[in-house]
């Protein structure tokens, strides 16, 4: 019994001995993903990546791309879990879903041994600077830089899936994320990976400097949050009352016009509701009407009438068919029920919306979307009635920091977002994708007020501070207030500047250390006699 005990312990010792590497790019995966819903121990994600950064520091840059590549497989794995089950009702084969379930977490962790690779780089090339704390400075610095410009990339390149970066994971932490109306999300997850690397050297060469630097960064961010927070907590010259629905039509039965009578008399229902206590504003998610605006008569007419009982001003989400192209679209309804604006939406979801690169991939994925292919828009279209000037983004367009700031430049003063997150079910996906809208009402210190057909419906004021929300994946009526105004932030006239700062000093540092490396390597072969 001893001896079988004795080699177990042998055998579990020499495991972590020979895979002491992965299972550490493992754990940082593990923790970083419990800083998000459903978990939300944001707190995690301040120390996650110090197991990363050790393995990334003991070896060289190559090794250190697998492991980048491990901690970010295993991040996103877990992360997007939710992508299996969805794909899987989509494709109906288990195999084709698994497949491009690994293709898109392999894609999204490339960036994680990119950051691995480039930052064992500098680390390398900065030891050999004689002061260390100059050393040390540069790779945070760099270190933290390097990552907020793989974040920006991930966002846009290839049509962008900037799901999860780092600072989404602070939506609770109110102080912290005040920073977004200056830099916007990425400056939070360049505070969060400063502090990392600071934490590392911390412990690494026990020199407490690194933590007194990482808390006075810390220290200086929620003073400037609490004042800000403080300002902006329910902030505007105007208020107005909403209704905001959320009716949990089955994504199976959405399209089908077996059940096109059923959902109709739904929403038909909610607006009798929403007229018995009228409010200035209503909300219906993304395509809730089941057809195309305006050639399907029936959808268009009872749409008319839906929002002639509820009263106000409405804001729909349909489908939508001009000029012979269909659109995913959302339109402004008036008190009399014809619809004075529309605004198509102007990033699609690939494979969900449009197959990108048709030519090529049509042979091997289908799009996702009942409905078939969509074509994109390209208009920050302004709701208004002479009193509430609203810029709506459709679904993922909350995604994309610009989309909604170039409303607010277009005069909006407050922004919506219209979902459908049937598609993901009771998964964390529901809050992972609602949480992406307190980033965008604190870089815009705007109102927020979200209606998903399924998923998270809610009220977010200007300081980031979520107001009220629904239970996910339930039919329910949301009422409130909120306040709107005509502030502009640094980050809505500005954008993201504090990337390309970020990316001048990652390029810089970069191609100077590569000067220097090639350099030396040119002057030992001079040493050497093997150049003339």
């Amino acid at each position: 019994m001893n001896m079988c005990l004795i080699k177990n312990k042998a055998a579990l010792g020499n495991f972590i001995k020979n895979y002491k590497n992965i299972i550490f790019c493992c754990f940082t995966g593990l923790m970083a993903v419990g800083s998000f819903p459903k978990f939300s121990y944001s707190f995690l994600i301040w120390i996650a990546f110090i197991p990363f950064i050790f393995v990334v520091t003991e070896n060289s840059f190559k090794k250190s791309f697998f492991y980048g590549f491990i901690a970010g497989f295993t991040f996103n794995a877990l992360g997007l879990y939710w992508l299996v089950p969805m794909l899987e009702l989509n494709m109906g084969s288990y195999v084709q879903t698994i497949i491009s379930s690994c293709c898109l977490w392999a894609y999204l962790s490339l960036y994680w041994g990119a950051w691995a690779l480039f930052f064992s780089f500098i680390y390398i090339n900065t030891r050999k600077i004689k002061n260390r704390i100059f050393a040390n400075s540069i790779t945070i610095i760099v270190g933290s830089c390097l990552w907020v410009l793989l974040e920006y990339i991930r966002t846009y390149f290839l049509t962008g899936f900037p799901w999860m970066l780092v600072g989404y994971s602070q939506f609770k932490f109110i102080e912290i994320i005040q920073l977004s109306e200056i830099c916007g999300v990425y400056g939070i997850s360049f505070l969060i990976l400063f502090c990392n690397l600071c934490f590392y050297f911390w412990i690494k060469e026990n020199q407490k400097k690194y933590l007194y630097l990482a808390l006075f960064f810390i220290l200086i961010v929620l003073v400037f949050g609490v004042i800000r927070a403080e300002k902006f907590n329910f902030f505007g010259q105007e208020e107005f009352s909403v209704s905001i629905v959320q009716p949990n039509i089955d994504q199976n039965r959405k399209w089908d016009d077996a059940y096109k009578e059923q959902i109709s008399d739904i929403l038909n229902k909610f607006a009798i509701k929403i007229s018995e206590n009228k409010t200035d504003l209503v909300i219906w998610p993304e395509t809730v009407l089941p057809g195309y605006v305006p050639i399907d008569k029936y959808i268009y007419d009872n749409a008319k009438y839906m929002v002639n009982i509820a009263g106000g001003f409405n804001i729909v989400g349909s489908n939508f068919f001009e000029k012979d192209l269909p659109y995913n679209a959302t339109f402004a309804f008036e008190d009399n029920g014809d619809y004075v604006f529309v605004h198509k939406k102007n990033h699609l979801v690939p494979f969900g919306e449009f197959i990108p690169y048709k030519s090529f991939l049509s042979r091997f994925f289908g799009v996702l979307n009942q409905m078939g292919d969509f074509v994109e828009g390209d208009d920050t279209q302004v709701f208004n009635n002479g009193k509430i000037y609203l810029g709506s983004t459709i679904s993922s367009e909350n995604f994309f920091p610009d989309i909604s700031r170039h409303f607010v430049l277009s005069r909006a003063k407050v922004l919506v977002n219209q979902a459908n997150d049937a598609w993901f079910f009771d998964t964390a996906a529901l809050e992972q994708h609602f949480i992406m809208n307190v980033f965008r009402a604190v870089e815009n210190r705007k109102s927020m007020l979200i209606s998903a057909n399924s998923g998270i419906s809610g009220i977010i004021d200007a300081s980031g501070f979520i107001v009220s929300q629904t239970v996910p994946s339930k039919r329910a009526l949301l009422r409130g207030t909120f306040l709107q105004n005509d502030f502009l932030t640094f980050y809505t006239k500005r954008g993201d500047i504090f990337v390309y700062v970020c990316m001048s000093i990652s390029l810089a540092t970069f191609f100077i250390v590569l000067i220097l490396y090639f350099s030396k390597i040119f002057y030992k072969k001079i040493k050497r006699g093997l150049v003339c």
